[in-house]
Order: structure tokens, then C-alpha cells, then sequence
């Protein structure tokens, strides 16, 4: 038969995850000749051989891919026959320098089964390595200098391959053929123990010392995968509460990584979709229900998670975590590196400046981190996994979108911050930044606008923010340069985000709840129902305005909104109520309260639920200042999910809450939802000796009914059947949980959508931001 020679190219997650390999080893099992190649835009294979070969090939290429590869798109060109006759060869060639770059490399994959059994094994010569991996596991965007994904522009470059794995990386049936970041204990990275001074204190055995300053109680900053961890034995309650002092971190909920899934099972009630994300490549943190039962017996430090009814627990995902956790370690305390607003340490000097009064010891390596990665955060709600941050294991990988003709990067927000590229019909999301409040983080940011540039290699048409004329981002935004800036509603972003998320077009009701957000009319929205698609929304209705006495200082201190809503519900006896469930300041008197509540300046109205929320928990006990954001709602949340474990059932009757209708000046209506009276409920029955988390959980009933049942009205007047929820209170499970199934046993022709893949907070913004911009020769809103 006669021979033919095939040109094809791949497109998506081809470059780090084995890819060329794959093709390799089909090519010389099939007999046929040509040549692989990583491109900038993806891989190129030319393939020569008989017709029926070369039809094998092709189907065999699409039905055994390695694990971590996802191909986007796959073409497919007959060529002329190589004029020099390549024989039955066939290779894996150079990368080109230049070419139009895609958006092709894969995310940082945990260390596979294959790579720990060598690990493990004492006649290994990798035995004991805390650096292995194979084109199946390891480092990929963390250690990425330039595409195409080759060692030479990686971190790897610096390490020069020994003989033996020379010949792995040149052997098409070892996991190590051209795997780009492998090494051994001979020329790759070496660890190094390290004093807060600098000092060296071992090398060969930095490991072992590192366990035994582990067990005594010692702070060890850790350098991994995509930074520095600060790593405490976390059933040392002594060492963790001196972590908490050093790092100023005084409540909000450390991670720990543990040993094994066993010991997760010890310490948390594990469903299986919560299983299958712990043991996931990309390993990221899972918030888990706490097991009281065996919680104690494992004695992990009440400090870690306090007053709170989930941990943040995640398995070791590189070599070094496992290694650590030998000779009786079980559970660690794995805390980000850095202090409040500070993004992640990845640099060994800098985080022996920075860290020096946190960290008692370093653990270090010579091999650099070139992109900054956070762990991730994900939580399983109603069977379904909702990433609540976008980093490590999921990033650089993109979504698929409606294709669009126009480049655009968007910004983000303020807090949680995140960017989105666009690009065709994918969407690339940077790291995770964080709350933009500081230089350093501020840094971050215009480093992950230029690390989303190379990766794309393009210069966005169009640049995206959010409407906040005070936010960091919209300052940036104003300054870089493009052919179009476009400024969008915050709450308008959170559902375009939503809908991207689950793939819908065309109009929806927006449920979008959150702490704060600027509104068209200059106010601070965070309660609102919108009915909204790409290129517009209509504001139908709103959680009523209350006052926020002191402006963000009641965001810092609760017990503002608590008193904002007392005096809202009940003018007349607002005072006396405060001072009767003392959750007000003692040393204020009641003359300063009244200022306080009177002020014109600095005292705004928001339709924000994350702030009603805060003012719900004041009124029920808790009255001391946020030390973490979202912290009185998150422990209110406890409260009640602690109530409802044990009294499952759904109460008899709810708090009572309003819906009033506006008539516009257009005619039609406009609607006003009022939570204030079950303010003035909570408030009575508090008083009246009924306990706060059966308060709590009522609640958390009454406000999903008020909620949905709003909708549904909207829904109806409006002629929509497709709900989508978004914002930072949707984080609550048990807002989420009670919302998504409302109408699961009533109205069927409505369904309710909820953010998977793309976090429902700020981190979500971007996209959003990008998708609404790509409408913008349409775009209008209607308040």
C-alpha cells in the first residue's frame, strides 16, 4: 500500500502532561516515521506511513490520552512525503523559539502512585527523593519560564541530567521520556535546613531534623511547590496559638494537611465526593464537616479551626509532604507564608526577610519557583465540588466560552482577587492574588497581568474592572493601555460569571448576595435581584437600605449593624433592646450610641445580606471586632448547623419579613424585600430566653424562605424560569443548600443555578467582567 504523510496539530492541555511521549510511543508501535514537536500554539506531529497505519494511529491517538492531557482541537492536513526519507524513524524534535503562543499549559499535579512506590522503595535510586515526579505527576506552571513547555525554559534548566536519567528522558518506554522537570538525587534540587538567621543546620538530613523540630513544636517555613508554607505540628496547642500570635492571625481557620485519608477520616465525616476531591491531582484544601466523635481522641489543637463547624483539610501533593510525614507525624498545620493582605512567599532570601520573626526554621531548595500558586479551597455541596479558590491544580486551566473576536483582560475586584483573559472560545484565569490592600499584593497583581499576557502572548483590545471608582484594580485599569475600557456593575459580573460557569445564555434572575458592591445609584448594593444577561440587567429588586454607622469601621465591628437594625425594626425601643442583649460597647453611653446613629457623615445605606448578616450576629452574642472577613457570618453559620445536626427537623413557624411593591415612573414595579421585622423577632425572642444557635438556624430558614419565594414572585411577573445565585453569602451551605433545592419538591419549571468551577465570590469577578465587555457595543443597564 501506498504511503501517505499527515500534518496534525493539537490544541488545550498538550505541553507537560506527556503528550509527545504518548504520540512517540504510538508511532513506533504502529512502524510509522516523522516527528513531534512542541509549537507555541500547541504540538505539531507529522506522520508518514500506509494510509491503514496511519487511520490507526489517528483513532488510537483520541482513545488513550495520559490523564492530565485534554486536547481542545485536532486538524488534520495530508502533505507531500518527506523528500529525504526518514525511514521508520520517528522523533521528538526541538520546540521552535517563535510562533503564536496558545493557551496550552497544564496545572502543578500531584505526586502519582507510580512516582511515591519509587519514592518508598530502599533499592530505588530515587529512594527517599523529595523532588520526584514523571510526566504524570509534579511541577508545570509553577517552574514555566516561556512556552513552548520545554526544560530549557523551565526552572529545570539550571540542572543538568546525570547519565541515568539522560537515558529515562530519551527512553520511550520509561514515564520519564522528555517529562521536563524529572531528576534524581544526583543532579537535580537539594534541600537545606536553615535558622532564622540563615545559619545552615543540615543538609543531607534536613528532612529528619525538620520532623524533629516538628515534634518539639518548632515553626518550620516550608518551600513548596508554588511558595512557602508555615508548617506546626497542629495537635501542639502551644505551637499553634504562638503561630497565631507570630503571624497575627488571631481566629480565621488554619489548613492542615495530613498524613493519609485515613487520618482525614479521623478527623472529619468524608462523603465520597468529598473523597474524590481529596485524592484528586489537583489536591486541593476541602472544607470538612468536623468529626466530633473522634476529634478529641486525635487531639488536634482546639486553635485550628475555632468556632467553626468545618476543618481545611488537604493530602500531601509533592514528594517533601509525604516525606514529612514519618516517625508518628500525622496531621500538620500548612498555613500560606506571609502576613495579612501579603501575597505567598516564593523567593528563599525574601522569606527569610519576611518570615524571620514567624518561622523558627527554613526548609529550603535551589530549585525556583517562577509562578506564585496558593493552595486551592473547594467545598462539596449537594454532591457537587464549588471551588471557592482558583489556584494550584486548577490554573492555567481555562474555560470554555461563547468564541468572541475581541482579546480581553479583566481585573477583577478588590478583595479575593483574581484576572481573566479571553481569548476565542477559552478563558484564562490568573492565580490567586487576594485582598489588594497592600504593596505587595498590589505587585502581585501586575505580575499576574503579565504572566496571562505571555501565556497568551497578546495585548488585550479591550481592558475590564469593576464599577468602584476606589478600587486598586480600576486605578490599574485606568492606566494600562488598550483600545477600550470598560467599567462594569459588580453585581452584574457575579451572575455573567455564574452563567458562564453552567454554559447559559439569555436572560435570568440574579440572586446575587454579598458584603458590598457599588451600585449604579452611588449606594452599596449586596442584596439585589436582577434580571440580567450578557450585554444588559434590570434591577427588579433589592433587600430594603438600612444605615451603616461608621461606614467600613461596621464591617470591622458587627455590633454596628446590629444596632443599625434594631433601630430600623423598632425606632422607639432600639436602645433599650441593644443594652438588654449587651452586645453594645459597656464603655459607650447611651448618648454616644445615639450620635453614632445620627451621624450624616460616614454613614451609608447598603442593601448588603453579608452586612445583615453581621448585625444578626451581634444581636445574638457575637460582639467582638472581625478579626477575618466574613467571620461573625461564618460562626453564625456554625451555630446553626450545630443546632440543625441535632434537631433536623424544619421548624413549625418562620420569622416574619415583608415584600412591598414601588410603582415606577415607566409603570411597572419595583420590589422592596424587608428582613427587618424578623430583626425585631430574633431580638424578642432572644430576650425572651430562646437560644442563640435555634435562633441562628430559624434564621437561616426564614431567610432562604424570604429569599425564594421573592424570586419566585419575580420570576413569575417576569416571565423567567432560570434562577442563578452568586456572591459571597452563597459560600454559607446552608443558604446554599436551602436555595438550590426550594423547588425541588414544588415548582418544577424553575430551575436554580449555583457557581462549580468558578468561585461565587470576588475571586469569580473577572469573568464576568470579560464576558459583559465582549457585549459592551450593546451594553445598558436600567435601574
Amino acid at each position: 500500500m501506498a504511503s501517505k504523510r499527515l500534518r496534525l496539530h493539537f490544541t488545550g492541555i498538550v505541553q507537560g502532561v506527556g503528550f509527545r511521549p504518548h504520540i512517540y510511543r504510538l508511532a513506533t508501535d504502529i512502524g510509522l516515521s516523522g516527528f513531534v514537536c512542541n509549537q507555541p500554539d500547541g504540538v505539531r506531529v507529522e506522520i508518514e506511513g500506509p494510509e491503514n497505519d496511519l487511520h490507526l494511529f489517528v483513532a488510537k491517538v483520541g482513545t488513550s490520552l495520559p490523564a492530565p492531557a485534554v486536547v481542545k482541537t485536532f486538524t488534520r492536513t495530508e502533505i507531500d512525503l518527506s523528500p529525504n526519507g526518514e525511514g521508520k524513524t520517528f522523533q521528538i524534535r526541538e520546540s521552535p523559539v517563535t510562533g503564536v503562543k496558545a493557551l496550552t499549559i497544564g496545572a502543578d499535579l500531584a505526586t502519582c502512585p507510580a512516582c511515591l512506590a519509587e519514592m518508598n522503595d530502599p533499592g530505588d535510586r530515587r529512594f527517599g527523593y523529595p523532588f520526584i515526579n514523571c510526566t504524570d505527576c509534579g511541577p508545570r506552571l509553577t517552574i514555566v519560564r516561556d512556552l513552548p513547555y520545554d526544560r530549557r525554559r523551565t526552572a529545570m534548566a539550571p540542572f543538568t541530567l546525570c547519565r541515568e536519567c539522560l537515558l529515562e528522558y530519551n527512553d520511550p518506554a520509561s514515564r520519564r521520556f522528555h517529562a521536563e522537570a524529572t531528576a534524581c538525587p544526583q543532579c537535580g534540587p537539594q534541600l537545606i535546613l536553615c535558622n532564622s538567621k540563615g545559619e545552615k543546620l543540615a543538609e543531607a538530613t534536613a528532612l529528619a531534623l525538620t520532623r524533629e523540630l516538628l515534634k518539639k513544636g518548632k515553626i518550620i517555613a516550608l518551600k513548596g511547590l508554588g511558595g512557602f508554607h508555615l508548617a506546626v505540628a497542629a495537635d501542639n496547642h502551644e505551637a499553634v496559638i504562638r503561630l497565631r500570635r507570630r503571624k497575627n492571625r488571631a481566629c480565621k481557620p488554619l489548613a492542615i494537611m495530613v498524613k493519609d485519608l485515613a487520618t482525614a477520616e479521623k478527623l472529619a465525616h468524608i462523603n465520597q465526593s468529598e473523597k474524590a476531591l481529596l485524592l484528586s491531582p489537583a489536591r486541593p484544601i476541602v472544607l470538612l464537616a468536623k468529626n466530633s466523635t473522634t476529634g478529641d481522641s486525635h487531639r488536634l489543637s482546639a486553635a485550628v479551626a475555632p468556632k467553626i463547624k468545618h476543618y481545611g483539610i488537604m493530602l500531601p501533593y509533592t514528594p517533601l509532604h509525604h516525606l514529612l510525614f514519618a516517625e508518628g507525624i500525622e496531621a500538620l498545620v500548612m498555613t500560606s507564608a506571609n502576613f495579612s493582605d501579603e501575597p505567598i512567599c516564593i523567593d528563599n532570601h525574601a522569606a527569610r526577610q519576611r518570615l524571620e520573626k514567624i518561622a523558627d526554621c527554613f526548609l529550603l531548595h535551589n530549585r525556583d519557583i517562577l509562578v506564585r500558586l496558593d493552595d486551592s479551597v473547594a467545598m462539596v455541596v449537594n454532591r457537587q465540588t464549588r471551588l471557592l479558590r482558583r489556584s494550584r491544580g486548577y490554573v492555567p486551566q481555562s474555560l470554555t466560552i461563547t468564541p468572541q473576536s475581541s482579546r480581553i483582560l479583566a481585573l477583577g475586584g478588590q478583595m479575593k482577587s483574581s484576572l481573566c483573559l479571553t481569548a476565542d472560545d477559552r478563558a484564562l484565569f490568573s492565580p490567586h492574588i487576594g485582598d489588594l490592600e497592600t504593596p505587595e499584593a498590589r505587585d502581585f497583581l501586575h505580575e499576574n497581568i503579565n504572566l496571562l499576557k505571555k501565556i497568551a502572548n497578546c495585548e488585550p483590545d479591550i481592558i475590564a474592572c469593576d464599577l468602584h471608582p476606589g478600587y486598586y484594580s480600576t486605578s490599574v485599569a485606568e492606566k494600562l493601555s488598550a483600545k477600550t475600557l470598560i467599567k462594569v456593575q459588580h453585581h452584574h459580573a457575579h451572575i455573567v460569571s455564574c452563567m458562564a460557569d453552567n454554559r447559559l445564555s439569555g436572560p435570568v434572575l440574579g440572586l446575587v448576595m454579598d458584603g458590598t458592591g457599588y451600585g449604579t445609584d452611588g449606594r452599596i448594593w449586596g442584596g439585589e435581584f436582577l434580571a440580567a444577561e450578557e450585554k444588559s440587567f434590570t434591577r427588579l429588586g433589592q433587600l430594603t437600605y438600612f444605615p451603616l454607622p461608621g461606614g467600613e469601621l461596621a464591617i470591622r465591628e458587627p455590633w454596628r449593624c446590629g444596632l443599625s437594625l434594631l433601630q430600623q425594626a423598632d425606632p422607639d425601643a432600639w436602645l433599650k433592646k441593644a443594652r438588654s442583649l449587651k452586645f453594645v460597647p459597656q464603655s459607650l453611653s447611651d448618648r454616644q450610641l445615639s450620635l453614632i446613629m445620627q451621624q450624616s457623615i460616614n454613614n451609608p445605606l447598603t442593601s448588603s445580606l453579608g452586612r445583615f448578616f453581621d448585625g444578626v450576629a451581634a444581636i445574638l452574642g457575637f460582639s467582638q471586632k472581625i478579626t477575618y472577613e466574613g467571620q461573625a457570618a461564618i460562626e453564625l453559620e456554625a451555630l446553626a448547623a450545630a443546632y440543625r445536626d441535632h434537631n433536623p427537623q424544619p421548624p413549625t413557624e418562620l420569622l416574619p419579613w415583608t415584600i412591598s411593591d414601588e410603582l415606577q415612573a415607566d409603570g411597572s414595579s419595583y420590589c422592596q424585600l424587608s428582613l427587618l421585622p424578623m430583626v425585631e423577632k430574633i431580638a424578642a425572642l432572644s430576650l425572651s430566653g430562646n437560644s442563640g444557635p435555634a435562633l441562628a438556624a430559624l434564621f437561616h430558614d426564614s431567610l432562604i424562605f424570604a429569599l425564594m419565594t421573592t424570586a419566585k414572585n419575580l420570576c413569575r411577573r417576569h416571565n423567567l424560569d432560570r434562577i442563578v445565585l452568586s456572591g459571597g453569602c452563597f459560600q454559607n451551605r446552608l443558604l446554599l443548600q436551602g436555595c438550590e433545592q426550594y423547588f425541588a419538591n414544588s415548582d418544577k419549571s424553575i430551575t436554580v443555578f449555583s457557581h462549580r468551577q468558578v468561585p461565587t465570590n470576588d475571586g469569580g469577578l473577572a469573568l464576568g467582567q470579560a464576558l459583559i465587555a465582549a457585549h459592551s457595543k450593546d451594553f445598558k443597564h436600567e435601574q
